[in-house]
């Protein structure tokens, strides 16, 4: 389900020609490698240290995606308004 929004949104929003998708399709959810509980009950088996270990991991693997797209936009695209 990210990977099918994040692919929308960047048909939407991103020129084609910067378009990550086109350029790396093998990496395209930049979290889709890192190891995540996957349910319920695997997080409960995991300790507070490994759960936090994985949301910093998770944090971190989206800081140079984010950091990319404030580039890309001005707040006005973002935020849906106008000057």
């Amino acid at each position: 389900l990210a990977a099918e929004t994040y692919k929308d949104f960047e048909r939407t929003y991103i020129p084609e020609d910067q378009r990550h998708a086109n350029k790396n399709p093998q990496a395209f959810c930049y979290s889709e490698t890192i190891p995540a509980p996957t349910g319920k009950d695997d997080a409960q088996q995991k300790s507070d240290m490994e759960l936090l270990r994985f949301s910093l991991v998770l944090i971190q693997s989206w800081l140079t995606p984010v950091q990319y797209l404030s580039k890309v936009f001005t707040n006005n695209l973002v935020f849906g308004t106008s000057d």
